[in-house]
């Protein structure tokens, strides 16, 4: 019944792990290196719930195959049980030093431990440290099974002291989900370590990577980096879902915002300074909407939100309240910069029958015009 119950539990997160695999798969994401580190711990990890499966099935089994398998299965286990908290050490260290370069000089460290787990493990079938299979092919802890167990929960609490001692430099909304992943991954292993027959840790780990995939590798898909606002991927498929929900008694709105004079602010301060222009703006912008609007960054310097108002008036007061926000945010701050935003907005008409597309572009050139206006003005205002 223990069996049993132990595949069953990899089965399940064996599958787990797949389908977020199969969810978290971006071509456009393969260059950074927090998505790579996320990826090799969801495939390391379902390598090793198989491998792990197979040590169940080859125990006990007669012949002189399944010995040799069972042995294989196992010294396969103990010389690739490190990795995932090698590679969990990568990822954290990255969220806090945002360095490849130092990144790959700890690889290569934990490489060197790594090798020393891994000549152990394999002496472990002449000596029978780690583990050993007795002549019926059932497999036993060896005499020095805990020194092994040792070294990977240091790398486990390595990880979470370092969590905790940069927890000033890891963004605060990452923080806590770097700390949780702890929680489950211990809990499958000790369980482990003092039920002898069960293995319940790599069905820890994949609630741990659970955790993380829906609260920082998901969102960092979804999200733009400088802004934490949306990105445009996510805008496309929000608004072709509005569209093809919008009903007469149910439509949506949209307001496209670009910011005026971005590149002279970049010329004559910074690209730093630039980039806080554009926070600043998303912060604007998302004080000024309700709790339940989206906003995306669009382009470069151009911000889009949509609202679930379907009445130009209830559009046309936050416009208003992004206008007066931004106004409030010069007169307040002391930055050596000043903020405006060229506005267009418009209620999507569902009798229309617009695509998306059709909705940008118009969107798109009532910006514009607002943004002639404010050139015009400018013009108009400058001394002969």
């Amino acid at each position: 019944m223990t069996y049993l119950a132990t595949l069953d539990s990899s089965i399940i997160s064996f599958i787990i792990l797949l389908l977020i695999y199969i969810d978290a798969y971006d071509r456009s994401e393969k260059l950074f290196l927090p998505y790579q580190l996320f990826m090799l711990l969801l495939l390391t990890n379902m390598s090793m719930i198989v491998i792990d499966i197979l040590g169940w099935i080859f125990n006990a089994l007669p012949g002189q195959t399944y010995y040799l398998l069972n042995k294989f299965s196992n010294l396969m286990l103990y010389i690739f049980e490190p990795v995932p908290a090698m590679l969990w050490i990568l990822y954290t260290n990255y969220q806090v030093y945002k360095n490849e370069i130092k990144i790959n000089s700890i690889a290569k460290k934990l490489l060197c431990l790594w090798f020393v787990n891994a000549l152990f493990s394999i002496l472990s079938i002449y000596y029978g440290w780690f583990f050993f299979i007795d002549a019926q092919n059932i497999y036993h802890r060896g005499p020095y099974f805990m020194l092994h167990v040792a070294f990977c929960y240091f790398l486990v609490i390595y990880s979470f002291i370092f969590v905790l001692h940069n927890r000033r430099t890891i963004e605060k909304r990452y923080f806590f989900s770097l700390l949780l992943f702890f929680i489950p991954v211990s809990i499958g292993t000790i369980i482990q370590t003092i039920h002898y027959g069960v293995s319940y840790n790599w069905s820890g780990m994949m609630l741990s990577l659970l955790i993380i995939y829906f609260n920082i590798q998901n969102r960092s898909l979804n999200t733009d980096y400088l802004t934490q606002t949306y990105n445009r991927r996510q805008l496309d498929g929000y608004i072709k879902d509005k569209i093809r929900t919008s009903s007469k008694s149910a439509s949506f709105s949209a307001i496209l915002i670009d910011l005026n004079d971005f590149k002279n602010i970049n010329d004559k301060f910074g690209h730093d300074i630039g980039d806080e222009a554009l926070k600043a703006s998303a912060q604007i912008i998302l004080t000024s909407l309700k709790r339940n609007d989206f906003l995306a960054r669009y382009g470069g310097d151009e911000f889009m939100a949509i609202l679930n108002v379907g009445d130009e008036t209830l559009l046309e007061q936050t416009v208003k309240r992004i206008h007066q926000n931004v106004e409030k945010f010069n007169l307040e701050n002391a930055n050596p910069y000043s903020l405006n935003f060229a506005i267009g907005y418009a209620v999507y008409e569902p009798e229309s029958k617009m695509t998306a597309d059709d909705f940008f572009k118009n969107i798109d050139q009532l910006m514009y015009d607002a943004k002639r206006q404010y050139q015009l003005l400018r013009n108009d205002n400058k001394p002969f």
